[in-house]
């Protein structure tokens, strides 16, 4: 599955993934995402450093969010509003109709560099 990454740069880079694949491990694979920052991809051992923003039009061909992502991703907002096209990258599963999808990697947060 070929999808574009816009990095916090704001280069667009071509990502490639597998299909049943995290997006999650496409980012990594690819060095956008550090692999030390999220080792499990489980969400109940998630801390939102796996956090993406997906481009409007392939936000309906994802399925909704669950209670625990909208959790994690609340908790990790840190009292902003949170953005509606923020997904868990541990969470979103590759299918080929995602093919060309486009997600921003966004700027690490002071508090998520060691």
């Amino acid at each position: 599955v070929k999808l574009f990454a816009i990095d916090p740069e704001g280069q667009k880079r071509e990502v490639v993934g597998l299909a049943g694949q995290t997006l999650l491990r496409a980012l990594t694979n690819s060095g956008l995402i550090d692999p030390d920052s999220h080792r499990l991809e489980e969400i109940d051992a998630c801390s939102a450093e796996c956090e993406v923003n997906i481009a409007q039009e392939w936000l309906e061909k994802l399925p909704p969010r669950t209670y625990d992502e909208e959790y994690v991703l609340v908790r990790n907002s840190r009292g902003r509003i949170l953005n509606k096209h923020s997904r868990l990258g541990c969470q979103v599963v590759l299918t080929p109709q995602l093919q060309g999808m486009v997600v921003a990697v966004p700027e690490a947060k002071p508090w998520d560099i060691p």
